[in-house]
């Protein structure tokens, strides 16, 4: 088994990641969750909240407003409404709680 899947992030404007990740936690509806490779295949709601994700010993932040999370062992799906890398926020944003 992979130490490692593929964790991609889709928005309506276009793909914002696509990457071999070591684990990844997001906000779920019911509260946050994490994952590993190999996990059991489910489907979740998002709430607005930071996903975090670590590849190589690196971490990487998203913000997220809110969508649905299609996790399985080998690949995670994100469709947020609205996703931004924290490298490319504005600082006078409220991306988070803004509805």
């Amino acid at each position: 088994m992979a130490e490692t899947f593929l964790l991609e992030i889709l928005t309506p404007q276009g793909q914002l990641l696509s990457q071999e990740v070591d684990e990844m936690t997001a906000p779920g509806l019911e509260g946050e969750f994490g994952v590993l490779s190999g996990h059991a295949p489910y489907l979740t709601i998002l709430k607005a909240g930071e996903l975090i994700y670590t590849s190589g010993g690196k971490k990487g932040y998203i913000a997220v407003r809110k969508g649905y999370a299609e996790v399985g062992p080998e690949k995670v799906t994100i469709l947020a409404d609205v996703a931004e890398g924290l490298e490319d926020m504005d600082r006078g944003s409220c991306l988070l709680y803004t509805s």
